[in-house]
């Protein structure tokens, strides 16, 4: 009798474990429902590897929009796997430019995606600013980007400057694939703008890339302030059913409304691991959410950064327990700050053809770095000297630098500095 007691225990507590849900898409906030349009106009302009598709809010039409730069995976050149995110995306009222970059078979060399992708970029921006489409705010981009991806959005956004299409607020790169060949990956990361919005997201149970990347995008971006930087690791947890997974594939969240028929394995394996559910509206769409939010109208900060209660919340299983939260890093409390005060640094004339002169007030004494690096991320000036407390002008000469943009970063201990020159 004791036996049997103790199977149906066994039993019931069971039926509990599983009987626990998700939590929902919540009605409001970053990653939530409040749509205000309910309907998705979709272009398809892929004909070739450096084509691209664009989505535009409609029902209501807006006459501007912001934008979301979606860069897929490794040959997931058929939209529909990431359907359901870019649908979220739209119709909040973003604009999406999802570039492709390669073709269906993959047989597009790794050293052309780079090029490809910002051909397909600065084309779609054109296409934009046709009749009949929603009109892009430049002002208001943001990139993001899974696996290959991952890594291409980080590129873009480096590359941004000096390819015709405007450079991003922020960067979203999810799981993030390591090419640690010079075909993709570009040879400096350090150049990222220091003022540039990152977050960084991995999953803790990803056998296909794993964190390297992840990893290394958070420690070589050293020029870009952790008070605007985080690294998000998000877990498994099987407290209830369906678990939630933190596999490679949580980002693809499927509509086969946008299947354009170009199939191979990896739009498969993408689509047969692709589900819709709590990671991807307490993770992946939150965190987007909140950084354009962030980075456009310094609104949901707190979702974004800081490891905050709202930034690493998953919400709770339907027992009331919390689901395992998001792992941010650095941790609450940590940090690199800017230089206090920047509207006190000024850098003229700009543009330049012969010097620029940096002026800056300082409270103590002080060893100051300042760099110059060029739009491919290499350092052409370097320059350290001490300083005692008061005004401190120092020179620069550029006037036998190659015309372009220039990117001047000013480093005093744990303190940094960055702003854009041009050189004619």
């Amino acid at each position: 009798m004791k036996q049997f007691s103790s199977i149906i225990l066994a039993l019931i507590f069971s039926q509990q474990l599983f009987s626990q849900t998700q939590p929902t898409q919540p009605t409001s906030g970053p990653g939530g429902t409040e749509y205000i349009h309910s309907d998705v106009i979709f272009h398809n302009y892929a004909t070739n590897p450096d084509g691209f598709y664009i989505f535009e809010p409609s029902n209501p039409t807006p006459d501007s929009a912001n934008v979301v730069i979606f860069i897929h995976g490794l040959a997931l050149v058929s939209p529909h796997g990431y359907g359901a995110w870019i649908n979220h995306l739209v119709k909040q009222g973003n604009i999406v430019i999802y570039p492709k970059y390669q073709d269906k078979d993959a047989q597009v060399p790794t050293s052309e995606f780079n090029a490809n992708c910002i051909t397909g970029i600065v084309n779609a921006f054109d296409t934009l600013a046709l009749p009949g489409h929603v009109k892009p705010r430049l002002d208001k981009v943001v990139i993001g980007g899974h696996s290959y991806g991952g890594l291409m959005c980080a590129n873009m956004a480096i590359l941004a400057a000096t390819s015709g299409f405007p450079v991003p607020k922020a960067v979203f790169a999810c799981q993030g694939y390591t090419d640690n060949t010079t075909n993709t990956r570009l040879p400096n990361y350090a150049v990222m703008p220091a003022d540039m919005n990152l977050l960084i997201v991995v999953g803790d149970n990803d056998a296909i890339v794993g964190t390297t990347f992840g990893h290394f995008l958070m420690d070589s971006t050293i020029n870009t302030s952790t008070s605007h930087k985080n690294l998000i690791t998000h877990h498994s947890d099987s407290h209830g059913s369906p678990a939630i997974g933190s596999t490679h594939f949580e980002p693809c969240s499927v509509d086969n409304t946008y299947d354009t028929g170009e199939s191979n394995l990896f739009t498969i394996v993408c689509v047969a691991g692709a589900k819709t559910d709590a990671v991807d509206y307490f993770c992946y769409w939150k965190l987007l959410d909140a950084l354009m939010d962030c980075s456009f109208y310094g609104q949901n900060c707190n979702y974004a950064f800081g490891d905050t209660p709202e930034q690493h919340g998953m919400g709770d299983w339907s027992d009331g327990q919390p689901m395992v939260l998001l792992t941010v890093e650095p941790s609450q409390g940590t940090g690199i700050n800017t230089i206090e005060n920047q509207s006190g640094v000024s850098i003229y004339p700009n543009p330049s053809s012969g010097e620029v002169f940096i002026n800056l007030t300082l409270e103590e004494n002080a060893a100051i770095l300042f760099e110059v690096y060029n739009a491919q991320g290499q350092l052409v000036k370097s320059l350290t000297k001490n300083y005692t407390p008061g005004i401190v002008n120092e020179k620069i000469a550029v006037g036998n630098f190659a015309s372009g943009i220039y990117n001047v970063q000013i480093k005093m201990g744990n303190k940094q500095f960055s702003e854009k020159i041009v050189v004619q």
